[in-house]
């Protein structure tokens, strides 16, 4: 059973409703690279570690450049993936007044819209069904040392100012 550790923390953000309200999160163990992905996959199939790479590099390669031209990849039993942007809007006013004759009886305004107004491009991820399920079953177990650390500064704190 898959099990994660969280760790719990404190909103010290004074301009947020949630100051002072602690809240859980992941702690996060040692980032996997690549390199190390690629040798539990070869220790899994039987396949040599070397060519789970080459098909890894040439797998990503491909990711890359599908998502550059606008393909959403599919990858079964873990998700979707794709490329999103963000845009500034334009009014019907805006356009009319660069191009006095536009009239929005006659023309479709979507022909004003240009490649200018993208702003930014981000990574979007959506889990599958299998994920989701996934993780709805995973088990979590509270890292309580930095919790213990924090009680004993907070009495600390408090012994001193009392």
């Amino acid at each position: 059973m898959a099990q994660i550790t969280i760790c719990v923390y404190q909103n010290n953000n004074e301009h947020s409703d949630a100051y002072r309200k602690f809240y859980g999160r992941v702690k996060h163990s040692t980032e996997i690279d690549a390199k190390t992905l690629c040798a539990h996959t070869a220790k899994d199939s039987g396949i040599e570690e070397s060519d789970v790479a080459i098909v890894f590099d040439a797998l990503l390669k491909q990711i890359e450049e599908q998502l550059c031209n606008g393909h959403p990849i599919k990858v079964e039993g873990l998700g979707t993936m794709k490329v999103g942007i963000s845009s500034t809007g334009v009014s019907e006013s805006e356009v009319r007044e660069k191009y006095p004759d536009f009239d929005p009886e006659v023309e479709d305004i979507r022909k004003y819209l240009n490649s200018r107004q993208v702003k930014g491009a981000h990574f979007l991820f959506v889990p599958s069904n299998e994920i989701k399920t996934l993780l709805r079953s995973v088990k979590f177990q509270t890292d309580k040392s930095e919790w213990e650390e924090y009680m004993e500064t907070e009495q600390v704190n408090s012994e001193d100012n009392g």
